[in-house]
């Protein structure tokens, strides 16, 4: 039987298909690389004994690859020596799991096994949103967790998910510290409802726990935080979506992980940075390639790393050390959110383009808006493909349009949205008008 995948098949077609399309990709699954870095990424893949893509993991090269890579982003992110860098297979959202099994071992010798029960059994609810933390109705429940999980969006909701299966954790909704919840869909987290900000809420608190989990960079909600939070254990951070847009303070971060498809390279590979003494406390029953104390033993090679990802991370981190660090991706990242700032101003004013997360909250990383109504959102995105301005709508549950820019994306996909965006809200400026008109009547009695 042929397959599917064969020259003259249809995948094969639709590869080809998609590497001709023309115009910008902003997909939040995954980041360009630059030009110059695809292009080197290309020359290693060539055929011949000399191709990056039949390295062996165990020869004297890959370890000189896998060494300077960490010595790059070491130097990127003025990592501490007391921090371990890992080099791991697979997705961040691995990561979920491998986080309470490694770093709550030691409440499992306290209280037992690691494992809580089954979802649903009853065990689950008595655990969550323990702690001390609030629920958006203000209910306080009895500080049994052993780990803090800030609920802020999507993903922080699919790691509290996953942890809840192995340990009883506890939830911070960020809602809760919400004293007017507004509209529908509509987050609001005014700052007279906060001591200053989310991170000086949390240090006010007295945590028992083991750690404290966050997702600074929400992208499918298009929340950022202005911080990481300042707590007494250690924070835990989902660094997936915004590693070296901006600095990091070691001082606060116990742990942080994240996949390398969207800021640093390609799908494969994720880095977990962990201060050392959070080493060795894995639950019993984690399997010892899970196991951060034994992958960091064994320098990331108890199995076989991902030889080409950490070659593509290899060069995108010399690419960004070259192009002036982290202080210059965080600065272009500033000017690119006020450029489309800038140009979504009068959509804006027009009641076009709806922001629902309040400045100052904002994920610089991923911006998202809605249109005045669905059938103009459907219009903007169907105009702006057709301008080859692609993968611009919104995560499946939340709806509107995403746009990602992370560190691999040109200035001319910039600057070609940014002329989109003013052009559009000119010529709908009248449209989006008679939508709000028309929502104003349907609510009149």
């Amino acid at each position: 039987m042929a397959s599917g995948c064969s020259p003259d098949g249809g995948c094969a077609n639709a590869l080809a298909a998609w590497g001709v399309q023309p115009g910008f990709s902003f997909s939040a699954a995954a980041g360009p690389l630059p030009v110059e870095v695809a292009n080197e990424v290309a020359e290693a893949c060539r055929p011949g004994p000399g191709s990056i893509l039949s390295l062996p993991f165990t020869t004297p090269t890959y370890r000189n690859l896998q060494a300077e890579t960490e010595s790059c982003l070491r130097r990127l992110l003025a990592i501490p020596d007391d921090f371990a860098v890992l080099f791991l297979a697979g997705g961040a959202s691995a990561q979920f799991a491998l986080v309470p099994m490694n770093l709550l071992g030691g409440a499992e010798r306290r209280d037992g096994a690691c494992g809580v029960g089954a979802p649903g059994d009853g065990t689950f609810t008595s655990a969550v949103r323990s702690a001390g933390a609030r629920r958006a109705r203000g209910e306080t429940a009895a500080s049994s967790a052993q780990a803090l999980y800030i609920d802020s969006g999507h993903w922080s909701r699919r790691a509290i998910s996953e942890a809840q299966r192995f340990r009883r954790i506890g939830v911070l909704d960020v809602q809760a510290l919400v004293c007017d919840p507004g509209g529908e869909g509509e987050l609001r987290l005014p700052s007279e409802c906060l001591p200053a900000s989310l991170p000086e809420a949390l240090d006010a608190r007295d945590w028992p726990l083991a750690y404290v989990h966050v997702t600074p960079n929400e992208t499918a909600d298009g929340l950022q935080f202005p911080a990481l939070p300042n707590t007494a254990a250690p924070v835990v951070a989902d660094l997936t979506s915004e590693l070296l847009t901006r600095p990091l303070d070691w001082h606060r971060l116990g742990l942080a992980y994240a996949g390398t498809q969207k800021t640093i390279g390609t799908p494969g590979l994720t880095l977990v940075v962990v201060r050392r003494d959070l080493l060795g406390h894995a639950c019993s029953g984690t399997p010892r390639v899970m196991d951060y104390g034994a992958q960091a033993a064994a320098e990331s090679r108890l199995c076989t790393p991902p030889v080409l990802p950490v070659f593509v991370a290899h060069r995108m981190l010399h690419w960004i050390e070259g192009a002036g660090g982290v202080a210059a991706m965080s600065a272009r990242l500033e000017r690119r959110n006020a450029a489309l700032a800038a140009a979504m101003a009068e959509g804006v004013a027009r009641g076009l383009y709806r922001r629902r997360v309040p400045e100052g909250w904002r994920s610089r990383v991923n911006p998202c808006f809605h249109l005045a109504d669905d059938a103009l959102g459907d219009r903007f995105l169907a105009e702006a493909e057709a301008a080859g301005l692609r993968d611009l709508r919104g995560h499946p549950e939340r709806g509107g349009v995403r746009i990602s820019l992370y560190n691999g994306l040109a200035d001319a996909a910039v600057e070609a949205l940014a002329a989109f965006l003013s052009t559009f809200a000119r010529r709908n400026g009248n449209a989006a008008r008679s939508a709000n008109a028309s929502a104003v009547v349907a609510l009149e009695p």
